[in-house]
């Protein structure tokens, strides 16, 4: 970004030495430079290393912004000259172990990780810091990303067979030319950010739309969008099979692509720029973040004027920059920066105090954790109240915390672990693009951090985005934690700005959900009666119902239809919504292997959220390679058409009971229902909470509680109007109350020793499915998991 105004600069020669500290106390070790490294040794065992910089070396140059009015500097930027000499003492958590460092090979290897991540920073790479904001004080109002880049995959064509002259895979019949995928990233970092899924048969067709985020780092850097098609391997490394590579510049500038969507085909070429064959298809926009202009747009509210009023006030500031022998080109310079200075600060905040502007519901939310206060574990089997008057606490038993950001439901976000600290300060956070701020549920759990144990819930923070930018778009607050086996206070700060794109409403959903299909189907006239006596198998990549050919439709008694087996709704739990497809078989009764004649599909992708449809879905002849293509193709044209089904469907959005088999194979999904359970009846608190504040209002929340309410799903899966009765019903409900104390450290949970071992036993199990999916891998694929952003 072009940068205006004086600068200064520095070169500094830096020293830094740890103080002596006798081991003890983690209070005192903390004083100097440290920080925490966890080593996975056999069997999935933690090895915590306390890491101390007992030296620091470094020649680095500096320069300053200047501007006229305190605090006279407004950014730093900074980068070494070489790389520095880092010294380390590495001493594990555990007592009576000598300094890792002593160890050869162990030391040379963490000593390369951190020159690793010291050389981020070394010319010519560079560091940039906005000092006027951390001396002043000043609160964040906007967002560091300038827009996003959203980006379809369509299809891609004519590309070579990514499987070679395999024997076994290289059939006369066989359409396979590969096992496809793209990933999408930015061509100098070379990290992938976004992936599709893998489609194994044929020219795979996608139509998977995702979102990258562009800020100073990315503009700065003069990045290029980079597309990579591959083909997955199950044993070996994946093959690439051609990149594409746009220039970032090109598309925030182009009139095709700014503010609006444009369709690409290009050819695929490798890593030097030649030319290799096939083609991919694909739709790219950059959207700007929505002006000032137009965020008062539908106000009483003149923005020339307020632009007008501001350069006034700049030019008052500078009377006595005027007074002094200046030359006339130089006052206006000066008086000129001033005005653009005050001007971006001014309408900062009239934006933030602003909501978001309803015409343009997605936008980038910019999450900042600022510090926990009061942090503390609550001690079950002490009664009393305990005397805070000094700070003599026992040091084991201090949490060491860390925080998790999840936003509708899903992890996105992790700090890094403050060890053994009450009042831990993080000033972390991350920017994510929301869909539909008006539907976004974000939630921050705060864990403590244990050797041989799992990490328990210390607490929640609620923050219902609809109430909260209601009547702003900035929110800043200390807030209790709620729901787990501690207390404490979070401090953070919350900013949205909304982008210039309108999404259709189908494409602002969220990525989790349980989806709803009604109580009966009905077949259309032209469907042939052989198929009348088939079962209905409704399948998802993690779940299936199944509906009989044992009812009668209201409208034409003589014509049947196909209901479920225990008569009520059937829901099936979604983990990847837009890149899922409901697979409909028509399955024959028969002696021997269950043939299908006839399959129906529907995407979840064209499938609102919260709103029941009527669809009449085409079916399908299933001859030859059809269905295997179909169920991976977004496409609606594969197969002789035969007939219609007829069925009403509904997508919930949120995670639900029907996800707890789910969530017994996925570590991230545990974690946010496990948090959903400390949340799950403190919703309506932090509410009245908010309202007292004056933040929000009290008719609108996105909650999972409310939609479960909504929806009639709970958090065992069952029906709202079937609750539990007999002994089935004492089983449940004494297992959720035992769930629950659990939860808490409470029951037997209590003893230490009783959360020890069920961490091995989880630990075993979690290995055992680990070589599953291992084996697994050899015959079928995953798709690519990007996985949670971590700070650095």
């Amino acid at each position: 970004m072009k940068e205006e105004g004086d600068f200064a600069h520095v070169e500094v020669a830096l020293a830094y030495r740890a103080k002596e500290i006798a081991r003890g106390r983690f209070k005192d070790r903390s004083t100097n430079i440290h920080l925490l490294m966890e080593f996975w040794v056999a069997g999935s065992m933690k090895f915590p290393v306390w890491v101390d910089v007992t030296g620091f070396l470094a020649t680095l140059r500096v320069r300053f912004q200047l501007t006229p009015n305190p605090p006279f500097l407004s950014t730093m930027v900074l980068t070494f000259l070489g790389l520095p000499k880092v010294d380390l003492k590495c001493t594990p958590l555990a007592k009576g172990f000598l300094n890792v460092m002593d160890v050869p090979g162990l030391s040379g290897w963490i000593q390369r990780s951190i020159d690793a991540a010291m050389q981020e920073y070394v010319a010519p790479r560079s560091l940039t810091l906005d000092l006027k904001t951390m001396l002043m004080g000043r609160e964040k109002m906007d967002t560091d990303s300038f827009g996003v880049i959203i980006i379809t995959l369509r299809k891609a064509e004519g590309f070579r067979n990514g499987d070679g002259p395999d024997i076994i895979k290289a059939k006369a019949k066989d359409p396979r030319k590969g096992d496809a995928y793209v990933t999408v990233g930015w061509g100098k970092w070379s990290k992938p950010l976004w992936s599709t899924r893998i489609i194994p048969v044929g020219e795979p067709i996608w139509e998977e739309t995702g979102a990258l985020l562009v800020g100073p780092t990315e503009v700065n850097a003069q990045e290029r969008l980079r597309l990579q098609l591959w083909d997955a391997d199950r044993i070996t490394a994946d093959d690439l099979l051609g990149n594409v590579e746009v220039d970032l510049q090109e598309i925030m500038t182009s009139k095709e692509s700014r503010n609006c969507m444009s369709v690409r085909t290009a050819s695929l070429v490798d890593e030097k720029g030649k030319d290799w064959p096939g083609t991919l298809q694909y739709e790219y926009g950059f959207f700007a973040k929505t002006t000032f202009e137009q965020h008062l747009a539908n106000k009483s509210q003149n923005a020339e004027e307020i632009r007008t009023k501001i350069s006034k006030e700049a030019e008052d500031k500078l009377r006595e920059a005027k007074a002094r022998e200046r030359t006339e080109e130089a006052e206006a310079d000066q008086v000129e920066r001033q005005k653009k200075e005050d001007t971006r600060e001014r309408t900062e905040e009239i934006v933030a105090g602003t909501s978001p502007i309803a015409e343009w519901p997605s936008g980038i939310l910019s999450i900042q954790i600022e510090q926990v206060t009061g942090l503390e574990i609550q001690k079950i089997r002490q009664s009393g109240v305990k005397d805070d008057a000094g700070d003599e606490a026992e040091e084991d038993d201090l949490p060491s915390a860390y925080c998790t950001i999840i936003i509708n439901h899903q992890r996105v976000y992790k700090t890094r672990t403050k060890m053994k600290s009450n009042n831990p300060f993080y000033n972390a956070g991350t920017e994510k693009f929301i869909r539909d701020w008006t539907t976004t549920d974000v939630m921050i759990a705060v864990r403590d951090s244990r050797i041989h144990e799992s990490d328990p819930v210390i607490g929640v923070l609620i923050l219902p985005l609809p109430q909260i930018l209601k009547f702003r778009s900035h929110f800043t607050e200390s807030l209790p934690l709620v729901g787990g086996i501690g207390y404490g206070r979070m401090r953070l700060s919350l900013t949205f700005r909304s982008v210039q794109l309108k999404l259709p409403k189908r494409l602002r959903g969220w990525d989790v959900g349980t989806l709803e299909i009604s109580s009966y189907v009905t077949p259309s006239s032209d469907l042939p009666s052989e198929y009348d006596h088939c079962r209905l198998v409704f399948k998802v990549p993690y779940g299936k119902g199944k509906m009989i050919p044992d009812g009668q439709d209201e409208k034409a008694p003589h014509k049947r239809v196909w209901v479920p087996k225990h008569q009520k709704l059937m829901r099936l739990p979604i983990k990847k919504r837009y890149a899922t497809c409901l697979l409909i078989l028509l399955r024959r009764r028969v002696v021997g292997p269950d043939l299908t004649p006839a399959f129906s599909t529907l995407w979840l992708k064209d499938i609102p959220d919260g709103e029941e449809i009527t669809l009449s879905l085409p079916v399908r002849r299933n001859e030859g390679s059809v269905l295997s293509q179909a169920q991976v193709n977004a496409s609606v044209d594969i197969g002789e058409r035969v007939g219609t089904l007829e069925l009403k469907v509904r997508l919930w959005p949120g995670l639900s009971g029907y996800h707890h088999d789910m969530a017994d194979h996925d570590k991230n999904m545990a974690g946010v229902m496990e948090a959903l359970d400390c949340a799950e009846g403190e919703q309506d608190a932090s509410e009245e909470l908010l309202n007292d504040e004056g933040y929000a209002g009290g008719d609108s929340s996105s909650s999972s509680s409310d939609s479960d309410k909504e929806h009639g799903v709970n958090q065992e899966g069952s029906d709202k109007d079937e609750g539990p009765s007999g002994v089935v019903g004492t089983i449940k409900n004494f297992r959720k109350r035992t769930g629950e104390l659990h939860r808490r450290h409470r029951g037997l949970m209590q003893w230490k020793a009783a959360r020890n071992m069920a961490w091995i036993i989880r630990s075993a199990e979690n290995r055992v499915e680990e070589l599953g999916e291992k084996a697994k891998g050899l015959v079928t694929h995953h798709d690519r998991e990007i996985g949670i952003e971590k700070e650095a």
